[in-house]
């Protein structure tokens, strides 16, 4: 039996409710905007544009931005077609929206509620099902790559000593990963029975729906995550360069990895996360004076590129979507 919907509000309601959210998300995102410029040294980036040849650098990571989101949102439509029949342009429409609003939001939790805002109602359970398991796959990825970067990388560290070998510890992700394989569906299967009647009028199709996602489909979103997070630290490691600190590559990588990790464990706002990576960079790489300008310049040269450029236009899709109605 379905429980009292008490908490779903009427169409019109949500309908203004919307509006109001899309507003909201302009003014935090001008705000965002904005504090992130200021943190930007002009200067030293107008420097690293005139050193010979280093605007390539720049081009490189301009052109793997829409890699990264390609990437994205097809890992996101393998998973969200067990739930919709969407197109790939929809999806991808979607993700951008997505990333309108995560641009403002701690560890980009408001992700998901960007895609909602291109989606119809009956539409939402779906977007945030597939979602999360999107997030699963991004994780297998951090496990996968990050964790022993991680491991590896902090092992190495002189001023941090335990007194007990860093190796025991790389089992510890394919054991998570092991764990969630088992027991990820019949949680998720327990929050969508909870959710019923709560959130979702009739959660039938939803429960039918996960059904229909195997371990095979996790594993090949999990294969674009991966790409996905490669991508990413390329990005980093170039703008690196770019701002003139020339790190080993697979150091480098390796250092990039495991920093993106520690942060992802952090829901901090976008802007103590630039601090945070800035502070974990200095930690990992020694840098001196120059260097430590070099890694906030990349982190949020990165930032700005990856999230700021592409939340324009899914701002703009949001709009359009909400005011049209």
């Amino acid at each position: 039996m379905v429980r009292s919907s008490r908490f779903l509000p009427s169409p019109a309601v949500r309908t203004w409710l919307l509006r109001i959210l899309t507003v909201a998300v302009l003014a935090v995102f001008i705000y965002q905007f904005q504090k992130v410029a200021g943190q930007i040294d002009w200067p030293h980036f107008w420097r690293s544009l005139t050193r010979p040849g280093n605007w390539r650098y720049l081009a490189l990571v301009a052109v793997l931005m829409p890699v990264n989101w390609l990437l994205e949102t097809r890992k996101w439509q393998l998973l969200l077609r067990a739930f919709l029949d969407w197109p790939f342009a929809k999806v991808f429409r979607a993700t951008l929206a997505g990333v309108s609003v995560s641009a403002a939001t701690p560890n980009r939790i408001g992700e998901i509620g960007g895609r909602m805002l291109l989606a119809h109602r009956e539409e939402w359970p779906a977007v945030v099902a597939s979602s999360i398991l999107g997030s699963l796959c991004q994780w297998v990825a951090f496990l996968l790559l990050a964790w022993p970067a991680l491991v590896i990388t902090v092992g190495r560290l002189p001023q941090i000593d335990i007194g007990v070998s860093y190796g025991w510890f790389l089992p510890i992700g394919p054991l998570l990963l092991l764990v969630a394989a088992i027991g990820g569906k019949p949680l998720l299967l327990r929050v969508v029975d909870w959710s019923e009647g709560r959130f979702v009028r009739d959660a039938t199709t939803l429960r039918e729906s996960l059904t229909k996602v195997k371990l095979s489909l996790m594993s090949r979103s999990s294969i674009y995550a991966t790409l996905r997070f490669v991508v990413y630290c390329v990005q980093l490691y170039v703008l690196l360069r770019f701002f003139g600190l020339a790190l080993p590559f697979l150091g480098g990588m390796a250092g990039i990895m495991a920093i993106y990790l520690v942060q992802a464990g952090i829901p901090l706002p976008p802007g103590l996360n630039l601090v945070t990576r800035t502070e974990l960079g200095l930690l990992l790489w020694s840098v001196g004076p120059e260097g430590s300008i070099a890694v906030l310049a990349a982190y949020t040269a990165l930032f700005c590129v990856n999230v700021l450029l592409p939340a324009v236009p899914g701002y703009w899709l949001i709009v359009r979507k909400n005011y049209s109605r």
